[in-house]
Order: structure tokens, then sequence, then C-alpha cells
């Protein structure tokens, strides 16, 4: 096993775990929604906890801990009008290319809220909206998830690269529109 296909793997298994996260979180949201509506239209009694846990911690923690994982699997919206009318290589090339792009603005993002979460532990500051939360844990997600964004797309490029110069297929291109298999 070659460096590449070792660090796949191991970041496969972060994106996997990151998924569950985010949908042990979905499940919660879910469950918190309905508890909520239940408790607000039968017994007039609504959590007054519940938007910010809502929208602060659970549809963070849905999306960036899913951003990684949804890239692997080639999830994202895409535009690939050229990809019909160019070669598989050149098709590398592009993927190559827009991965190369993405990676240093995805780390750069990564870097500022990393920062910022830390700034937040160490000044130990609070949310206003009652509840009695430190406001790092309401941002810890996002670096997280953007990072583990960063390491995908390079290792996206390091992939899409080893294929062009071997001529081994190293990772494999997104399918093209309509060309996805349906599953009956």
């Amino acid at each position: 096993m070659n460096t590449y296909q070792f660090s796949m793997r191991w970041m496969r298994i972060a994106d996997r775990l990151a998924a569950y996260l985010a949908c042990v979180m979905l499940f919660a949201l879910m469950m918190l929604v309905v508890t909520d509506v239940s408790l607000r239209y039968i017994f007039n009694a609504p959590l007054s906890w519940s938007y910010d846990t809502i929208s602060l911690f659970l549809l963070p923690g849905v999306f960036f801990l899913s951003m990684s994982y949804t890239l692997s699997t080639h999830g994202h919206v895409s535009v690939d009008i050229l990809h019909n009318y160019v070669s598989q290589r050149t098709r590398y090339v592009f993927e190559a290319l827009t991965s190369a792009i993405a990676a240093p603005v995805f780390g750069f993002i990564t870097w500022i809220a990393a920062e910022s979460t830390w700034k937040d532990w160490v000044m130990g500051t609070y949310l206003t909206s009652g509840l009695e939360v430190s406001t790092w844990t309401t941002t810890v997600l996002l670096p997280f998830g953007f990072g583990l964004l960063t390491v995908r797309s390079l290792l996206n490029v390091w992939g899409y690269l080893a294929t062009l110069i071997t001529d081994k297929q190293w990772l494999a291109l997104p399918p093209m529109s309509g060309t996805e298999a349906v599953e009956s």
C-alpha cells in the first residue's frame, strides 16, 4: 500500500465518522423540532432553547460535517457542460485544477475559523442568547469541516495528478450528468 492509498483510507474513515455524526445531529434536529412543535401547539409551552440549539449547533453541524463526505461521493452540484466534449485526460486536468484552486481557499477558511474559535475559547466568551454556552462551541465545527474539505481537496489533487502522470487510475473521475446508476 502506497502513501496515497494509506492517506485515502484514513480520509474515508474521517469522512464517514463526520458524516455519521452529521446524521445523528440531523436526527436530533428532527426530534427537537417535532418535540418543540408538539409542546407549542398541544400544551402552549414551547422549548425556549430550541431555536438557538438548532441554528447554532445542529444545522451548522449537519452542514459542515457532511461537506467532505459529499465531495468524496460527488454529491455536490457541478457544472459539467464541457465534460461531454473533452477527453478523459482533459477531464482529469479540469478536476486537478479545480481541486488545486479550491484547496488553498478551504485552507484559508479553516485557518480563519480555527483562529476565531481559539480566540473564543481563550477569552471564555458566552452566548448572549440565553443559553449559558461558550461561543467556541458554536464555531468549532466550522474549522473541523473545512479542514476535512481541505485535506480531501489536496488528496484529490494528488490523485488526479498521479493519474495524469502515470496513466494509471489513482482516483476516479466524477460521473458525467445522466450517467449515474439509478438504484431501484
